[in-house]
């Protein structure tokens, strides 16, 4: 029995599939087009800053004001099952990053999203800036 538990968790946590670089991606410029299991995993990994949606007010430098988030939502696109997803960070030096979260199915359990720091794919600068 925990040899089948075993086996069971090394399944579900296999590494995941290539990411589809190059393939056409679905753009959304607001948190709230993102599936609502992806929105909890985004908020998860960038606790306790938090982050705010494209527009909103965030600190965008180093003097910190309570209940504003310290990251704000830029842009997400969606790469087959992935999400990718560009955000700005406030501090010192405010800067651009990009996190992927990555589906997760279990069988019997909701579907979930796991985030892993950066993107899977290169991207031209061009693709990085913030279009507003």
């Amino acid at each position: 029995m925990p040899a089948t538990l075993l086996l069971a968790g090394l399944l579900t946590t296999a590494a995941a599939p290539p990411p589809r670089c190059g393939a056409h991606a679905v753009t959304v410029e607001t948190m709230r087009a993102l599936p609502a299991a992806a929105r909890l995993e985004l908020s998860r990994h960038l606790a306790p800053g938090g982050i705010a949606d494209a527009g909103q007010r965030h600190d965008a430098i180093d003097v910190r004001h309570p209940g504003v988030p310290r990251h704000r939502f830029v842009r997400a696109e969606r790469r087959g099952d992935e999400w990718v997803v560009r955000y700005e960070s406030g501090g010192i030096a405010t800067r651009w990053d990009s996190v992927t979260l990555v589906p997760v199915v279990a069988e019997g359990r909701p579907p979930r999203y796991v985030a892993r720091a950066g993107d899977r794919c290169p991207s031209p600068l061009a693709t990085t800036a913030s279009r507003r």
